[in-house]
C-alpha cells in the first residue's frame, strides 16, 4: 500500500497511512542503529523571520569559513519558493533536487563545486517533491544522497523566511538552527514569531536554536537586540534561544552581492568577514564540546526526520 497522502483519501485511510509512515521511519532508524553506520555529519538550518536580513549571505559565508577550518560542507538551497543561492554564489544551477527525485539526473550532475571543500546542492521545489514520494521512491533518493556522506562533514540548509510549514520542518529536522535577525523592529518581531512557532529555545532533545544578529551597528547594539528577544521569549514562552553572536553592518557585503561574489572571499579583511570568523569558531567550539550522539546522524537520518515532519505533522 502506498504511503502517499492525497486529497482523495478518507480520514481512516489517512490515519492508516500516517501510521504506516511512522512505522517505516522507525524501522529505518532501527536499521541505521544496527548497521553501525553512524556519521558525525552535522546539520545546521539557517532561517529568518522575514526576508532581507542577510540570511543567505550568512549561510554561504559560514560554509566558506568552515571550509577554511578543514570542514567539508554541503550547502543546500532549501528555499521552497525562491531558491537563488546559485546567483548569490556567482554560479548557474541547471538542475536541482527535483531532477534527482524524478531520476532524470544523477547526483554528480546536480551538485555544484563552489570551492575546495564546499559544494552547493540546489534543492528548491525538489524538497517538497521528496515529501510526496512513496516509501520506495524515498528509499531510492536516500540511497543516491548517501554518496554525499563520504565527502561532507556539515550540511548547511539555507531555508526560506517566515513560519511556513516547510521552514519549520527544516528547523526541527536539523541538529542546530541559526535564527538570523537584524536590529530593525519588524525583523525583531518576526524573529520572535519564529521562536514562538518553534516552541521557544527547542522542543526536543538535540534540537538547538541559536540567535545571530546581522547588520548590527555595534557589538553593544547586537547584544541589546538579542537580550530583548531572549527576555520576551523567556517571559512569554518559558524558554529562549542562546545568543551565538553578531555580524556588523558592512557596505562590502552589498558590493559583493551586486557583483555576484561571496563577500567572505572578496573582502576577507572586512568587519563582516571577521565577525563570520568569530561565529565559525564559536560553532566549532560548541560542536567539539558535545558528546557523540547515541543515535547515528547523517544525511539519510536528516532526510528521514525531514520527511517525517512533512508527512506526520502537517
Amino acid at each position: 500500500m502506498s504511503t502517499v497522502l492525497s486529497a482523495g483519501n478518507g480520514p481512516t485511510a489517512l490515519l492508516d497511512q500516517a501510521g504506516d509512515l511512522r512505522r517505516i521511519v522507525e524501522e529505518k532508524r532501527q536499521e541505521l542503529r544496527h548497521r553501525g553506520r553512524g556519521s558525525h555529519l552535522r546539520t545546521l538550518a539557517v532561517l529568518s523571520g522575514k526576508g532581507g536580513v542577510g540570511k543567505s549571505n550568512v549561510s554561504v559565508s559560514l560554509s566558506c569559513a568552515l571550509a577554511d577550518q578543514g570542514k567539508r560542507v554541503v550547502l543546500l538551497d532549501a528555499d521552497l519558493g525562491m531558491a537563488n543561492l546559485d546567483i548569490l554564489c556567482g554560479v548557474s544551477a541547471k538542475y536541482n533536487l527535483s531532477h534527482l527525485v524524478t531520476g532524470s539526473r544523477e547526483l554528480n550532475e546536480i551538485l555544484i563545486p563552489l570551492e575546495k571543500r564546499v559544494f552547493l546542492l540546489p534543492g528548491g521545489v525538489g524538497l517538497k517533491e521528496m515529501a510526496d514520494l512513496d516509501d520506495e521512491g524515498m528509499e531510492r533518493v536516500f540511497d543516491l544522497l548517501m554518496t554525499l556522506e563520504d565527502q561532507a562533514d556539515i550540511l548547511i540548509l539555507d531555508t526560506g523566511a517566515g513560519i511556513h510549514k516547510g521552514v519549520l520542518s527544516f528547523a526541527h529536522a536539523a541538529d542546530m538552527t541559526l535564527l538570523v535577525t537584524t536590529p530593525e523592529p519588524t525583523s525583531v518581531r518576526d524573529a520572535y514569531g519564529v521562536i514562538k512557532s518553534l516552541g521557544g529555545g527547542g522542543q526536543k532533545p538535540g534540537e538547538e536554536l541559536m540567535l545571530v544578529v546581522n547588520m548590527a551597528g555595534s557589538r553593544d547594539e547586537a547584544r541589546e537586540v538579542a537580550e530583548r528577544i531572549r527576555m520576551a521569549s523567556m517571559q512569554f514562552l518559558g524558554n529562549a534561544p542562546a545568543y551565538l553572536g553578531y555580524i556588523l553592518r558592512d557596505d562590502s557585503v552589498e558590493r559583493a552581492v551586486r557583483s555576484r561574489k561571496i563577500f567572505y572571499r572578496s573582502h576577507p579583511s572586512s568587519s563582516a568577514a571577521n565577525c563570520i570568523k568569530r561565529l565559525t569558531n564559536e560553532l566549532l567550539r560548541l560542536w567539539e564540546g558535545r558528546p557523540v550522539p547515541v543515535e547515528p546522524k547523517g544525511l539519510r537520518s536528516f532526510f528521514l526526520r525531514l520527511t517525517r515532519n512533512f508527512f506526520v505533522e502537517r
